[in-house]
């Protein structure tokens, strides 16, 4: 690491509260736990939580091992997990926004595209971000201010968005979700595909983001997308120097419109999506 980049991070690491480190640790501890399940996937037990949506043990364990490590470590802090989300009530502010399993399909299937998701939110804004790739031991993490970075067994690297700035040959994640047609998901298809652009979708939101964040993307676009999904994802891209619309969705489980991407190609791919499908909905 340079010296500039190491006094970022240990500026960083020497926050008040280590919420940081405390972060980054669970996320791996946590990932652990969901690998050793993914290894032995076939002795899950499976349940169909509506059309397309899928949830077995592994999700509901490791958000549990999460929600118990939080609560032991900063009791005062709010909890909003995606097997929980129902139970959920308040602001999201001093808050723990977490996916347990991103891309429960590809982890049930043996696909080596999935992640723990973790967000420490304040004002309905990460200020912390850790999303934890098991499968390829990559912990991609940010805080507000103090870059974004990708720890692996080589060491610690601060992570940087492509210098793409043309859509033509842009490499980018359209996402979406297989509960539901979306008529619209056709339509940005189709642009796309008119404008030249490397359509992408590997199933796993955060992971998605976390790799616009890393360059290896050069935006990401979901119209409809849960908030443990996307706020800390969203987090890394901006600390990486990319552009995100703004996520806000007017309720915690209210889904809303999630674009991320290299600034090069900010104006072209919203006007591609268009205006429309940057907001929230319902």
């Amino acid at each position: 690491m340079s010296p500039s980049n190491s006094s970022a991070q240990d500026r960083a690491d020497s926050v008040p509260g280590d919420r940081y480190a405390f972060a980054r640790d669970l996320a791996r501890r946590a990932g652990a736990v969901a690998l050793d399940y993914w290894n032995r996937r076939a002795e899950l037990v499976v349940e169909l939580k509506g059309p397309g949506d899928f949830v077995s043990l592994a999700d509901r364990e490791v958000e549990t091992m999460i929600r118990q490590e939080i609560a032991a470590r900063f009791p005062d802090d709010g909890f909003l997990g995606e097997e929980t989300a129902a139970q959920f009530s308040g602001a999201i502010d001093r808050c723990w926004v977490v996916d347990p399993i991103d891309g429960t399909h590809n982890f049930l299937r043996g696909i080596p595209y999935w992640n723990v998701a973790i967000a420490y939110v304040e004002n309905g804004r990460a200020t912390i971000g850790a999303v934890f790739d098991p499968p390829h031991g990559e912990l991609f993490h940010a805080m507000r201010g103090a870059g974004a970075w990708c720890d692996t067994t080589a060491g610690r690297t601060r992570l940087a968005v492509a210098a793409t700035d043309s859509l033509q040959g842009a490499f980018v994640a359209l996402g979406h979700h297989d509960r539901s047609p979306e008529l619209r998901y056709l339509e940005v298809r189709q642009r796309m595909m008119e404008q030249g652009v490397a359509m992408r979708n590997f199933g796993s939101a955060a992971l998605q983001l976390a790799h616009v964040a890393a360059g290896r993307l050069d935006g990401f676009v979901e119209l409809q997308l849960s908030i443990w999904d996307a706020i800390g994802g969203v987090a890394l891209v901006e600390e990486a120097g990319g552009y995100a619309a703004p996520f806000a969705p007017a309720r915690p489980t209210v889904k809303a419109a999630c674009l991320a991407c290299a600034p090069g190609i900010t104006t072209a791919l919203e006007q591609l999506v268009n205006a429309g499908a940057v907001r929230a909905t319902s």
